[in-house]
């Protein structure tokens, strides 16, 4: 493992245990720094920061995450990443009443019957 795999565990944990202060700092460095022609490994990074944006009350980033997290794993066929994009779908439900999270959500809800 590497410095960026340790952090993204890190913060993962974080975000599993609703830390998002804790999370979103570590997720957004690790991705600052992450080489990008690891698309599958940014798609995930990317799902995670876009829970914890949500559990921060920012949905308006969350939105533009998963936006990225869908657009960025599109083109994969990874199930892993598939998952993590229904998971961020799920977690903006919430926020629907946000224009940016209700635009999102209209745009991708066929993903959450896959």
């Amino acid at each position: 493992m590497n410095r960026e795999e340790l952090e993204v565990m890190d913060a993962r944990v974080f975000t599993e245990l609703r830390r998002p202060l804790r999370a979103v700092p570590l997720l957004q460095d690790v991705l600052g720094r992450y080489d990008a022609t690891h698309a599958r490994d940014v798609a995930l990074y990317r799902s995670w920061l876009a829970v914890a944006l949500a559990d921060a009350n920012e949905p308006e980033q969350a939105a533009e995450e998963a936006r990225r997290v869908i657009d960025t794993s599109g083109d994969l066929s990874s199930e892993r990443t598939a998952e993590r994009a229904r998971t961020v779908l799920h977690r903006l439900q919430e926020y629907e009443d946000v224009p940016e999270a209700r635009e999102v959500l209209a745009e991708y809800r066929h993903l959450l019957l896959a």
